[in-house]
Parts: structure tokens; C-alpha cells; sequence
């Protein structure tokens, strides 16, 4: 029997990347998943996922700019119209903006704060507050997606690794003050660099980065793919894992070690 039958998951940034590797991990364990596009232009990638899940019928998309105040209630709303309650809520949703702040003027700082911290820490934040009065009362999950950067920075990447610790902070205060009210655990899980589609399109200096920083990789020298952050995602919302609660997870192949 699927571990995860019967169980209603939102994705949060859903329709690539690392956010489809677990809609279709979720859905291939037996949840009907809430895929989670910003914008209509990204409407049929979104669709393109709902295609290939592999999971029970009923699963849908849902268009909702995480960025805005009012998109995370948006989002929640659907979810809850077409499926009533919600299990488990995974805030992946963000975007980064590598910037060396020695270099950058004024404004280039502020504008890439600004949409990294609306995105990255307020629409978790926005998120995870829209979803606490629908989840189920027992073995619900939140997990919030962060990064190995928020304790193992790269280069020219302070702006970005400051709003992916403010996730990680999130999830140790949600650990604490969420579970005996609604039933949930709350975990981090931090990938390092990961082979998507976004990343493997980057500019060349930061892949040079990346290159360089996967080649130093304990278990290979390589990006992780995303369907093993799926898979640790996916395990934390086994019924099994209810007495994991306020961990970061870093999926990174052990890139992290000192």
C-alpha cells in the first residue's frame, strides 16, 4: 500500500525543478498533490507535471504568486475547496539572486533583498500561517525547503544564504511551538547544489562555482538530482517519521563536512 494514501499535499513552486521531483514523489507514494505555479505563463509547465504523476487520481495546479501578501491564501483556499484539509504542506518555493555586495550599488542590493526576502522568508511565512487552521489534527507535515548555504556559503551569495536562514530559524521556532496544536512536525530540508534545469542554465562564473564546490563532493563529484531531495521530502511525510521534528536535513552528498 502506498505510505502515503489518503494524504493531500501542497507544493509550494512546483511546476520544475526540485518542487515537480517531489510532486511527483508525493504523488508516486499515494497523495493528491496541489501544484503550485506563480504566474499563467508557467501554466503549462505546471500542467506538464500534473501528467506525469504517477499517484491516484484528483491532483491539481494552482495558480498563486508566492510573492504576493495575498497569493499564499490564494493557494490554500484551492486546496482546501477541491480537498477539504490539508496533510502536508511543503514550502519550496524561492529564488536567488547571487550577488557580491562589495561590488553591487545601492539599489542592485535592495532589489535583489527585496525579492529574494518577500519570496524566500515572507511567503514561507505567509504560507505555513494560511495552511494551520486546515491541517489534519494528527501526522500532519510541514517541510521547509532551505539550502546548505544558509551554513556553507558559496561565494557572492551573502544576500541569498541570509533569507535561507531565515527558513531555517522558522523551522526550529515551528518545531517548538506548532506540533501539539496541529499535530504536525516541522522540519528543514537543505539541499546543496542541485542539477535543475534553472541551475544547469546559469551564468558560466557560477557554474564555475558550482563545478568547483561538486567536485569536492565526499560521495561524487557531482550535483545532487532532484529526485533525492524528493526522496528525504518524502520520507519525513511517512507516518514513521512523527518523532522527527525541528532537523535539517542537508542533501548534499556530505559537501558540507569541515
Amino acid at each position: 500500500m502506498p505510505t502515503l494514501q489518503g494524504k493531500v499535499a501542497i507544493i509550494s513552486g512546483s511546476s520544475g525543478g526540485i518542487g515537480a521531483a517531489i510532486a511527483r514523489e508525493l504523488s508516486h507514494r499515494g497523495a493528491r498533490v496541489v501544484i503550485n505555479y506563480p504566474f499563467t505563463s508557467e501554466k503549462e509547465k505546471a500542467d506538464a507535471v500534473l501528467s506525469t504523476l504517477e499517484g491516484p487520481a484528483g491532483s491539481i495546479t494552482v495558480e498563486a504568486d508566492l510573492s504576493s501578501a495575498t497569493g499564499p491564501s490564494k493557494l490554500v483556499e484551492a486546496a482546501v475547496e477541491r480537498f477539504g484539509t490539508i496533510d502536508i504542506l511543503v514550502n519550496n518555493a524561492g529564488i536567488s539572486a547571487p550577488l557580491d555586495i562589495r561590488h553591487a550599488d545601492l539599489d542592485e542590493c535592495l532589489s535583489a533583498w527585496d525579492s529574494m526576502a518577500v519570496l524566500n522568508g515572507r511567503g514561507t511565512l505567509l504560507l505555513t500561517r494560511a495552511v494551520l487552521k486546515h491541517l489534519a489534527k494528527q501526522n500532519s507535515r510541514i517541510i521547509n525547503i532551505c539550502s546548505t548555504t544558509s551554513r556553507n556559503p558559496e561565494p557572492a551569495i551573502s544576500l541569498y544564504a541570509g533569507t535561507k536562514g531565515m527558513i531555517e530559524s522558522f523551522t526550529r521556532c515551528w518545531a517548538r511551538d506548532l506540533p501539539r496544536e496541529y499535530g504536525c512536525t516541522v522540519n528543514t530540508v537543505a539541499p546543496g547544489p542541485v542539477a535543475t534545469e534553472h541551475v544547469l542554465s546559469a551564468p558560466a562564473h557560477i557554474l564555475e562555482i558550482l563545478r568547483r564546490t561538486s567536485e569536492g563532493t565526499p560521495v561524487a563529484p557531482r550535483m545532487a538530482y532532484p529526485s533525492e531531495v524528493a526522496w528525504i521530502v518524502a520520507t519525513l511525510c511517512d507516518k514513521q517519521a512523527g518523532w522527527l521534528n525541528g532537523l535539517y536535513i542537508p542533501v548534499a552528498g556530505g559537501s558540507t563536512l569541515s
